[in-house]
């Protein structure tokens, strides 16, 4: 047990800082994506029918494995209507302020955000301008 915990640190070690980040880049651009089909109530196979593209296709795109293109990020964004990846700056421009919720909950209590964080996470999701959070 203890041989194979070495061969798994060595084999982490030799992987490089940028490839560790390209892939955590893909898979959170494959997460946002997830996010923002369930809030709109679309699935794989309905967003790949509105891109043009295949389910397999769409399906490869969000495995997180896939080498993304902008292009590619770009057409997901424009069919979301919503921003995939954000530069610091637009974001700074965009949510210049921050709104912090408190939760109570109690331990295997299911959380159901209030009507007010669902508007809220609704806007988030939007890439309208009009619908930028106000504090």
């Amino acid at each position: 047990m203890k041989d194979r915990k070495n061969v798994i640190q060595r084999l982490r070690a030799r992987i490089k800082p940028e490839s560790r980040r390209y892939v955590q880049k893909n898979m959170d651009i494959a997460q946002q994506v997830r996010v923002y089909l369930e809030a709109q109530g679309l699935t794989q196979k309905e967003f790949a029918q509105r891109l043009g593209k295949q389910p397999s296709e769409v399906s490869r795109w969000l495995s997180g494995l896939h080498n993304l293109t902008l292009e590619s990020i770009t057409k997901m964004e424009a069919e979301l209507n919503a921003d995939i990846i954000m530069t610091p700056d637009r974001a700074r421009d965009r949510f210049n302020h921050v709104t912090y919720f408190t939760v109570h909950a109690q331990p295997n209590q299911r959380y159901k955000p209030s009507p007010r964080e669902e508007e809220l996470q609704r806007m988030v999701a939007s890439d309208d301008p009009a619908l930028d959070l106000v504090a």
